[in-house]
């Protein structure tokens, strides 16, 4: 299994842009935080942010199994051994032999929710 942890880091607010916020980014590698933080700096760098964006996650063919399960099934990194239902476990095959037989990267959408900051957060009065 690939090496994958939960990752928060600090992004932009989506509100007024300049502050940085802790943001959930989800279950990556290192590999793949690196390339997610690349994306949202030069969708930053082009004045590209929205409080929701995508960027592109590339996994190998052994990656793609455990990041689909963590991300969008909501397993946990201790179920993915034994715990995965089987009905998941076929869906994930299947979408990724899917990408594989149209010679496709195995390159997935990753959406990222950005927060608001302290002083964004205040409702004035």
């Amino acid at each position: 299994m690939a090496d994958f942890q939960y990752y928060f880091h600090p992004l932009p607010c989506f509100d007024c842009k300049s502050t940085a916020v802790s943001t959930d980014l989800g279950w990556l590698t290192t590999a793949m935080k690196d390339d997610v933080i690349a994306q949202v700096a030069a969708m930053s760098e082009q004045n590209e942010l929205e409080a929701d964006i995508a960027v592109n996650v590339t996994c190998t063919k052994d990656e793609a199994r455990d990041y689909l399960l963590l991300n969008f099934y909501g397993y946990s990194v201790e179920e993915l051994a034994d715990q995965v239902e089987a009905d998941d476990e076929e869906e994930v095959a299947k979408e990724i032999a899917e990408l594989l037989e149209e010679g496709k990267e195995l390159v997935f959408e990753h959406e990222i929710a950005l927060q608001s900051c302290n002083e964004c957060d205040i409702e004035e009065e």
